[in-house]
């Protein structure tokens, strides 16, 4: 039996040959010059066949319109949504065709071996179609695997599957409705803009693309630099309590530093509600101890490492991009050092094996100790999270090379000590929480006492301080060495991180886990957006792209991520069998032809927008920054194609939190006030900072500017519910009605961050 095999990657074939084979193969040069044949036999249940390894770069085939719709000019890009498409060969990969028909001729067997992900499963289909143009004949396997290392690839080897149809489908239904979607959008909006960059058009000239997951990527950017920049800050007063106990000592035998104790009203926006109370502590400042509660607290380990956590940690914790994260753990993997890095498992199969991988790390100078420790008692099995793919277990370690350095070694450590930090013990710890009263006010401090450190000794990202305080009794009576009403303001929110930008994606279902990073990258390379060291800002063709399509359509906005979470939702449902793909394919271009013709109606708004915002010096300054930092932007004039190619694999989700109200601003400021992921109040959202301030006259400035467009009633918060509506009941906008989410008032779910005034 003659068997080819198909691998998605050159590194991949020559590794899973080198397994199969033990390292005894031929090799055989292809016309492509990165893809090797490899020729072996192997032992299939018993029986000698011959194989031959072979690789693809990726996706072979591209899905694109035909000839008549090449031209940009004479085609409407309406047109684009009904238009004939059809498969090719990529035009660079030809040879690698050429290669896989010579090799499928003769054999009886295809046997898939791509990556074991829902576009691995799309990438064997095409390798599939073109081995049929030659051979109808022939079998077709797919081999299941999760990890590089002999063990697992010889079991997929001998235990065969087939390709999930389905899974294909739902890739097959995804890539045509981004190549519709984006090329329409792409160019109607390129066309209508080009005025705003010099009047040119050209080959070398910009494409102002429209992609349905990164523009939602982009509207985060813009939401929050737009709450930041329409924030108003407000002044508010708190009472800060002190106690420095004689008995409290430090190393040197001096007192220690003296107890912060928390008002429980935490502040108030009017000053002389606050000096009225302040008054009367300071006239009988004595305290007493009204409750003391001492109990056994623990900190839980982390939950088995996925890929979004992976991403959403390690660019926090370790200085790197999402993308560079990726690069580095697929490296890995490819060298058998861990097992398969995208993933949305964070449970282990009960069967799972813990102690042979806990073993291969015990002689590691960092971390060797650690795991020594919970190879001899320590162990505790690792707790399940709530997601499982059915595809792969949680990203683990499945080898050890000590001789790895720079980012390999770093994302290597991180996920080694993750996964020891799973198998290990809960951090335990001892918690004292004392409530004290002065004149009828009430204060409280915690303390903690760590006296068991477990996992976080070996999981060094996760921090958990302890903090002394002195013995209270119930009871007790003191007199703080510090009362005083001290003043502060708020503060906006910060700008995203990296990390930020991918939990919000997470929660929005914008990308899956392996294609948020090629999002994240793709604003940049765009200059919608750029980094100034670990912040993302929207540059001025960000903003007025993200405001202009906000106007025209608040509830579905293209910059909001609620048509990309029902696309995502519906392949979902094709990968489960509940949803007929051409009915999925037919719903999704209905709606977003839909948009298509609001934004034909209403370009005006985003011509408005271009000309309040766009700066095109800015513009410039900021392509020249993102080339500088190796993002390349694509200038070439095709439409932005977020389906994957030889390079990018797409996957996707959504959730919308994120809203939007009417302000006033100038160029390059606020036109229109945005809150996102909850932390916006108006302007009493973000954080808070305090001050000692004399005492003295003063009121809190109001809240943010901005409600609702009209007199809309109830409109529906980001988990597509009516909004709850509430009245500030202090502060200088008492009385004042403003909307939540839903869910505000339940204890069941988790509300979506949804904010606005309900009356202007």
């Amino acid at each position: 039996m003659r068997i080819l095999c198909v691998a998605e990657k050159p590194s991949a074939a020559k590794q899973i040959a080198s397994i199969l084979s033990q390292s005894n193969y031929q090799v055989r040069q292809s016309p492509n010059k990165y893809v090797k044949n490899y020729t072996f036999d192997y032992t299939l249940n018993q029986r000698t066949v011959s194989m031959t390894m072979t690789a693809l770069l990726g996706h072979l085939l591209d899905l694109d319109f035909g000839p008549e719709c090449k031209s940009w000019q004479t085609t409407r890009p309406e047109d684009l949504f009904q238009a004939q498409v059809h498969n090719s060969v990529l035009g660079n990969l030809e040879d690698v065709a050429i290669n896989i028909r010579e090799l499928a001729r003769n054999a009886d067997v295809l046997f898939i071996w791509t990556d074991c992900d829902r576009e691995g499963e799309a990438i064997g289909a095409e390798v599939e179609e073109i081995c049929r143009q030659v051979n109808t004949r022939m079998q077709v396997w797919r081999a299941r695997f999760s990890a590089m290392q002999p063990q697992p690839i010889h079991h997929a080897a001998n235990n065969h599957d087939q390709l999930d149809r389905r899974q294909v489908q739902a890739v097959k239904t995804r890539q045509e409705l981004d190549l519709r979607i984006g090329a329409a959008f792409t160019r109607f909006q390129t066309l209508q803009l080009r005025c705003y960059f010099n009047n040119t058009l050209t080959t070398s000239g910009p494409v102002i693309s429209y992609g349905s997951c990164q523009f939602p990527t982009l509207g985060f950017v813009v939401d929050r630099y737009m709450a930041i920049k329409n924030f108003v800050s407000e002044e508010f007063w708190k009472i800060d309590m002190e106690y420095q106990s004689e008995r409290m000592e430090n190393n040197n035998g001096n007192s220690g530093p003296a107890v912060k104790f928390n008002w429980k009203r935490g502040h108030l926006f009017d000053y002389w509600s606050s000096f009225v109370l302040y008054e009367k502590c300071y006239q009988n400042p004595m305290a007493s101890v009204i409750r003391v509660q001492k109990k056994r607290v623990t900190k839980r380990k982390p939950l088995p490492l996925t890929t979004v956590e992976m991403q959403k940690t390690a660019t926090r914790m370790l200085g790197m991009t999402g993308t560079r994260i990726m690069e580095v753990a697929e490296s890995l993997y490819r060298s058998g050092l861990i097992s398969y890095p995208r993933t949305e498992t964070d449970q282990f199969d009960k069967n799972f094996n813990f102690m042979p991988l806990i073993q291969m790390q015990a002689n590691d100078r960092a971390w060797g100790q650690y795991a020594q420790l919970i190879r001899d008692g320590e162990f505790e099995r690792p707790r399940n999270g709530g997601h499982d793919d059915k595809a792969h277990p949680p990203i683990h370690p499945t080898g050890y090379d000590q001789n790895i350095y720079g980012d390999e070694r770093k994302v290597y450590e991180f996920i080694v000590r993750r996964y020891l930090g799973c198998c290990y013990k809960d951090a335990v710890g001892y918690e004292t929480v004392v409530e004290a009263q002065i004149a009828g006010e009430k204060f409280d401090v915690k303390g903690l006492i760590i006296i068991e450190r477990n996992y976080l000794d070996v999981y060094t990202y996760d921090k958990w301080n302890a903090h002394t305080i002195p013995d209270f009794e119930e009871g007790q009576q003191f007199m703080p060495s510090s009362l005083l009403l001290n003043s502060g303001k708020t503060e906006p929110p910060k700008l995203l991180t990296e990390s930020d930008l991918i939990s919000l994606m997470e929660k929005n279902e914008i990308g899956t886990d392996a294609t948020i990073a090629d999002h994240i990258n793709k604003i940049l390379e765009r200059n919608y957006a750029y980094k100034t060291g670990n912040y993302f800002n929207p540059s001025t063709l960000g903003i007025a792209l993200v405001l202009g399509y906000d106007e025209i359509g608040f509830n579905s906005s293209l910059s909001k991520p609620f048509l990309r979470r029902e696309m995502e939702a519906d392949l979902k449902q094709i990968c489960e069998g509940n949803k007929d793909p051409q009915l999925v394919l037919r719903q999704s271009i209905e709606s977003y032809s839909h948009m298509f013709e609001r934004t034909i109606d209403g370009f005006g708004k985003i011509r408005y927008s271009m000309e309040t915002y766009f700066d095109y010096g800015e513009y410039l300054e900021n392509a020249a920054r993102n080339r500088n930092n190796n993002y390349t932007s694509n200038n070439n004039n095709n439409w932005d194609n977020e389906s994957s190619s030889s390079t990018t694999r797409t996957r996707g989700r959504g959730r919308g939190n994120n809203t939007t109200s009417r302000g006033r601003g100038s160029r390059g400021g606020g036109a229109r006030q945005n809150t996102s992921s909850g932390r916006g109040r108006g302007a009493r959202g973000g954080s808070t900072t305090t001050a000692n301030t004399s005492r003295g006259r003063g009121r809190g400035r109001g809240r943010g500017r901005g409600g609702l467009t009209n007199n809309t009633v109830a409109p529906n918060c980001n988990c597509d519910i009516p909004s709850a509506e509430f009245t500030t009941t202090q502060g200088p906008n008492r009385g004042r009605k403003f909307r939540k989410c839903g869910y505000a008032n339940s204890n069941d779910h988790d509300t979506c961050g949804f904010w606005m005034w309900s009356d202007t």
